[in-house]
């Protein structure tokens, strides 16, 4: 297997595995021990340990049923490029914002660079302001 095609499983599995199933003992395995995620809005995590609190507040903890759908994957070398679609029930805090039961479906785009075949750096752009409307917690203006 290419380092292309190795890095790229190394995204799906930290899909399917953690993001999907809720499960995030495989980012000791799966990411550097410095691993840095640049999120937009939802900030920037340095280290596993504030990788795990942040997933678990904002991630299953925030949504139940909380599926990330792969839509396309473009990589090269040590960069992994994802176009996804993220869906789920907003059960539990997000963003200092108070659960409000209302499923949403939002699209976002992650850029990963690997270190030695693991991650060590992710770029997130979240579309959360169609996010934010789906869950009523904000609004357009009246035209």
């Amino acid at each position: 297997m290419s380092k292309t095609e190795t890095n790229t499983a190394v995204v799906r599995r930290f899909y399917e595995e953690v993001v999907n199933g809720g499960d995030v003992t495989p980012v000791d395995e799966l990411m550097t021990p410095g691993y840095t995620m640049h999120g937009g809005s939802l900030g920037e995590i340095v280290g596993l340990p504030a990788f795990k609190a942040f997933f678990a507040a904002n991630g299953q903890g925030a949504f139940t049923g909380m599926r990330l759908e792969v839509r396309r994957i473009i990589a090269q070398d040590d960069e992994v490029f994802v176009l996804f679609t993220n869906s789920g029930t907003n059960t539990g805090p997000f963003m200092d914002l108070p659960p409000t039961g209302r499923h949403a479906k939002w699209n976002g785009t992650a850029l990963y660079r690997f270190e030695d075949g693991r991650i060590a750096e992710s770029t997130y752009v979240e579309d959360l302001f169609d996010l934010l409307l789906q869950l009523g917690v904000t609004r357009l203006p009246a035209a």
